[in-house]
């Protein structure tokens, strides 16, 4: 599958008003001639925002929430296991999301748009303008529609780490837990597939104790981070199907 494809798919979680990491650069001369002269000024320090990706910012995130607050983690007494099976319990329940959402391409490339989620198995994602994608996900197939080069591209779903969002029910044999980590009001679980064919790794974040999915990180399998961030959630409102339905045809059916 293309990275550019994998880019438009992966529709998840750093938080995009972290604060950027600083670089202090300062520059002092003097030399062994010069050591009765006057003292120089002291250059002003300039300070440069460093370049964050989606990961990045999540580890900073919560290297700073940890040096702030003094309160506890959540679920820090219970094994990743267990916290792992609360959220994918919580998703299996999930009904529908709807909302807005911001995406950053493994390029750093900035999207925003609209989303609709019904579960099992139905997404659709609404790129503004000029991004000129419509993603939309069902009956097991991924369509990606393309208004620039008028194609639709389509591929099986359960080829991209999002089969763990969409299933009706997690396959516990084939999703791995590959990390979970836990914030003081929210908890991040990766998974990976153990099929070879499902390409990349799914990480959810969702606000803890009372779950609430917020964002998902898609790492693709060129090494690539897209972070995808859902605004204004509503949950357990009715979905037209006129939503899910495909888009024209005309394009590519992708298998790898």
């Amino acid at each position: 599958m293309s990275l550019a494809i994998m880019s438009a798919m992966a529709i998840i979680c750093a938080d995009l008003s972290s604060p950027a990491q600083t670089v202090p650069v300062a520059i002092q001369s003097a030399t062994a001639a010069e050591s009765t002269a006057e003292p120089l000024a002291e250059e002003p320090v300039i300070e440069e925002p460093a370049i964050i990706d989606g990961e990045t910012a999540i580890e900073a995130e919560t290297i700073a929430a940890e040096e702030t607050f003094d309160d506890p983690l959540v679920f820090e007494d219970e094994s990743d296991e267990a916290v792992a099976a609360r959220l994918i319990n919580y998703i299996e329940n999930l009904d529908t999301l709807n909302g807005s959402f911001t995406q950053i391409a493994p390029s750093g490339a900035i999207s925003d748009g609209k989303f609709y989620l019904r579960r099992p198995g139905f997404l659709r994602f609404e790129y503004d303008p000029p991004t000129p994608l419509l993603i939309v996900a069902n009956g097991g197939m991924v369509y990606v529609r393309d208004e620039a080069l008028e194609t639709t591209d389509s591929y099986p779903v359960g080829r991209t780490p999002l089969k763990f969002l969409l299933s009706k029910k997690i396959d516990r044999d084939d999703a791995k837990v590959v990390q979970v980590d836990r914030g003081i009001d929210n908890v991040a679980v990766t998974f990976s597939s153990s099929d070879e064919e499902t390409e990349g790794e799914l990480t959810l974040i969702a606000t803890a104790p009372d779950f609430e999915l917020r964002r998902w990180i898609i790492h693709d399998a060129q090494g690539g981070i897209t972070v995808v961030t859902l605004n204004d959630v509503k949950s357990g409102e009715r979905l037209a199907n006129s939503l899910f339905r495909a888009p024209e045809a005309g394009g590519r059916f992708l298998d790898r």
